[in-house]
């Protein structure tokens, strides 16, 4: 079923969905109430085997903004935005994940700031989670290439432009900036946004998070529908960072930074096997021998890459730490007793 707008609206909120029924009543509501109006929503369906597309369907029948999407068979969730992407009509585009709901005043602050400012590529919102309520504001990135996430980081003020990249969860996006950059994501990875985010810093396009526009996300709930277990997780984390860092970094800076990069992705594979009681370092392997095998591919990303930049590595990694992320994350631990 396809439900087609007679509209042009000026936000596309691209939702990709696989399994989330739980959760889809809530979702829904709360776009339903929204402060902005002018928006429609783009709900790509992964095959899902739950009765996803009949509350999805309930809610068309009741909103003339709805359009459904079904796809023939689980495409991913960077393949299910791209696709989302072809059906959208919006100057912006808006990522939101199938776990999540939003406050009435989310879409209209995510507005406000990209109306606001035209160096901003992308916009996160400030994500709680629903379980635990820690607050995420976005990702670090070490000039090593792993990424960490943002969890309690206290700000003030409407914008925080501290971090690296925007999750994938909620974020809103220049449609503009995504034709720069050639696409939006990389359909090779399983998430694909500090990808996408890398990408659109090397365009010069500033990234941020609003501090006004909030989400509350079931963290974690549609990835294990999917990657299962730890040792899945593992390997996809390790595998889209290797690409990234392979795609992104200058070539000069791929060579000068790979044996700290990989030295350090033992090290948390080592940990992670400590801790979790997996192998994560065959994942490792796994994933070093996945980029290897198709190294031709992920170097002729690479060029094409760096062909669009605008911006050297060294004000790139002005925004990154200078040191492994997760150092960061040990030294706030220690500081805090």
């Amino acid at each position: 079923m396809e439900v087609w707008i007679p509209i042009n609206p000026k936000v596309s909120v691209i939702i990709v969905n696989y399994n989330g029924a739980p959760l889809l009543d809530k979702l829904f509501s709360s776009l339903q109430i929204q402060t902005f109006k002018d928006f429609e929503v783009i709900f790509v369906d992964n095959l899902s085997r739950d009765n996803s597309l009949q509350i999805a369907e309930s809610f068309v029948a009741n909103s003339s903004y709805i359009n459904v999407v079904k796809l023939s068979s689980n495409q991913g969730f960077c393949k299910g935005n791209n696709v989302g992407l072809e059906y959208s009509k919006g100057e912006y585009i808006v990522l939101l994940n199938n776990d999540t709901y939003v406050s009435p005043t989310w879409l209209e602050h995510l507005v406000k700031v990209m109306d606001t400012d035209a160096s901003i590529g992308a916009c996160q919102s400030k994500i709680i989670d629903y379980v635990n309520k820690h607050v995420v504001l976005g990702n670090y990135v070490g000039v090593y290439g792993k990424a960490q996430s943002s969890n309690n980081l206290r700000r003030d003020g409407d914008i925080f432009n501290g971090l690296f990249y925007a999750a994938g969860t909620s974020v809103i996006l220049r449609r503009s900036a995504i034709a720069e950059i050639g696409y939006l994501f990389d359909d090779k990875q399983f998430t694909g946004d500090m990808d996408l985010s890398w990408r659109l810093r090397l365009r010069g396009f500033n990234v941020v998070t609003s501090l006004s526009s909030v989400c509350h996300h079931f963290q974690g709930y549609s990835s294990r529908l999917v990657l299962k277990n730890q040792l899945n997780i593992s390997f996809v984390v390790s595998k889209d960072a290797i690409r990234t860092f392979i795609r992104n970094y200058g070539t000069e800076s791929f060579f000068k930074r790979s044996p700290l990069f990989f030295s350090f992705l033992s090290v948390i594979a080592f940990y992670e096997t400590l801790e979790f009681k997996v192998p994560a370092m065959v994942s490792l392997v796994k994933a070093i021998v996945l980029n290897i095998s198709s190294f031709k591919e992920v170097w002729l990303g690479h060029l094409k890459i760096q062909a669009m930049r605008k911006v050297s590595d060294k004000e790139i990694e002005q925004s990154m730490l200078p040191y492994p992320s997760e150092l960061f994350f040990i030294r706030l631990k220690l500081l805090k007793g």
